[in-house]
C-alpha cells in the first residue's frame, strides 16, 4: 500500500511539473496576469464619483498664521462644526497644496479650500477679492453646496469685522457701545432662530445610521479576477490536450489531475495578486494575509473544480463564467455591499470565494 502511495506521489509531481511547465508557456496565463496587474492599479489610483463623498479639505497658504488669526479661525469653526455634526460635511486640515490638489483630482476629496496667503491682511482692510480659491473637479457632486457652507463662515467672520471697522462710515463717528451692542445683536441673529422662525418639534423615530463600512476593492478585484482566471482555465479539461488525458484516467487520479490542473494555472495569477494586495492594500499581518490568501486560493479551487463537475458540459460551462463575473462583482462587497440594502444577499455572498474572503477581511479591520 505504502508502494503505491509512493507512486500515486511521483506521479502527481511528474504531472505537477509538467503542467506547470506547459501554463508557464500559455501566453494566457501572463495575459491574465497583465490584465490583474492593469485592472488592479487603475481602481486603485482612479477613483469614481462617490455620492457619499462628504470629505472637504482645507489649506492655509500662510504657514505663520497665528492661532487667533482669521484664517485659523475659520478653519478651526469649519473643524468644530464638522466635529459637532453642525454640518454634513467632513472638513480636515490638509498641510500642503500639493496634496489637495492630489486628493481632489483623484476623487479622494469631495473639493477642497485655499486661504490666500495675505488673508488675515487684506480681510482686515475690508478686501475679499479673491481671498479662498476653491478646488474642485469632475468627481465633485457636492461641491457647490460645500462651498455655500464654508462662505457662510467666512461671512459670520467678515460680518463682525465690518461692525467694528466701518462704524463710522455708517454712524459717522466711533461709538463704542453702538458697536459692542451691534456685536451682540450679530451674534444674538445667527445663534437664534429669529430669523427663520423655527419650530422644533420632537418625534418618535428610528436615528439613521451611515455605515462606516470600508470596502476592499483591490482585494476584491483580485479575488474575482483570481477565480475568473480558474474557470477560464478549467476550461481545459473540456478542450485541448488536457482533456483527452483527464478522460483517460480513472476517477481518483482524474480528480487529482484535474486538481493540479487547476492549481498550475493560478500560480502566476495568484503570487502577480498577492503581491498587488501587499503593495497597494497592507492592512492585515504580513503572516495573517498570507495563511487566508492561500486558503481561499485553495478554496477558489475547489469551488471552481466542484462548479466544473456540476456544470459537465463544455458548452453551458463557458455561457456560466460571464453569469458568475457579473453576480460576484454584484454580490460580492468590493465596491458596494448590496446586503445593506438587500440583506438576504449577504449569505448568498459567501458563495462565492471572493465573498467569502472579503467578509473575514471586513471582520479582521474593523
Amino acid at each position: 500500500m505504502s508502494e503505491q502511495k509512493n507512486a500515486q506521489l511521483r506521479r502527481g509531481s511528474r504531472w505537477f511539473v509538467l503542467l506547470l511547465k506547459r501554463q508557464l508557456k500559455r501566453p494566457f496565463l501572463w495575459v491574465i496576469a497583465l490584465f490583474m496587474v492593469i485592472s488592479v492599479l487603475a481602481i486603485f489610483y482612479v477613483t469614481a464619483p462617490d455620492v457619499n463623498n462628504k470629505r472637504i479639505l482645507l489649506y492655509s497658504a500662510d504657514e505663520n498664521a497665528l492661532e487667533d488669526s482669521y484664517s485659523q479661525k475659520l478653519i478651526d469653526n469649519l473643524l468644530t462644526a464638522s466635529q459637532k455634526n453642525d454640518t454634513i460635511f467632513e472638513f480636515e486640515r490638509i498641510e500642503t497644496y500639493d496634496a489637495l490638489i492630489d486628493e481632489v483630482t483623484r476623487g479622494s476629496a469631495e473639493c477642497g479650500f485655499v486661504l490666500s496667503e495675505d488673508f488675515d491682511e487684506r480681510i482686515a482692510l475690508c478686501d475679499t477679492s479673491d481671498l479662498i480659491e476653491y478646488v474642485s473637479s469632475n468627481y465633485t457632486t457636492k461641491g457647490e453646496v460645500a462651498r455655500e457652507t464654508v462662505f457662510a463662515e467666512f461671512f459670520e467672520i467678515y460680518g463682525k469685522i465690518l461692525i467694528d471697522s466701518e462704524s463710522y462710515e455708517i454712524f459717522g463717528r466711533d461709538d463704542f457701545e453702538i458697536t459692542a451692542w451691534l456685536t451682540d445683536e450679530y451674534d444674538r441673529l445667527l445663534s437664534g432662530d429669529d430669523v427663520f422662525n423655527a419650530d422644533y418639534q420632537t418625534v418618535e423615530g428610528i436615528k439613521a445610521s451611515e455605515s462606516d463600512k470600508k470596502m476592499q476593492p483591490v482585494r476584491g478585484l483580485v479575488m474575482i479576477l483570481i477565480t475568473m482566471a480558474l474557470l477560464l482555465n478549467g476550461s481545459e479539461k473540456f478542450y485541448g490536450s488536457a482533456s483527452c488525458v483527464s478522460k483517460a484516467l480513472p476517477f481518483g487520479e482524474k480528480t487529482r489531475f484535474e486538481i493540479l490542473l487547476y492549481i498550475t494555472g493560478i500560480i502566476v495569477p495568484g503570487i502577480t495578486g498577492f503581491v498587488l494586495i501587499r503593495i497597494l492594500d497592507p492592512s492585515v499581518d504580513v503572516f495573517l494575509d498570507i495563511l487566508l490568501y492561500i486558503i481561499f486560493v485553495m478554496a477558489a479551487v475547489i469551488w471552481t473544480f466542484l462548479l466544473s463537475k456540476l456544470l459537465n458540459n463544455a458548452v453551458s460551462y463557458m455561457a456560466w463564467i460571464m453569469t458568475f463575473l457579473i453576480a460576484q462583482v454584484i454580490i460580492c462587497p468590493v465596491w458596494q455591499d448590496v446586503s445593506e440594502y438587500v440583506p438576504s444577499l449577504k449569505p448568498v455572498s459567501y458563495l462565492f470565494p471572493a465573498g467569502a474572503y472579503l467578509r473575514i477581511i471586513e471582520y479582521l479591520t474593523h
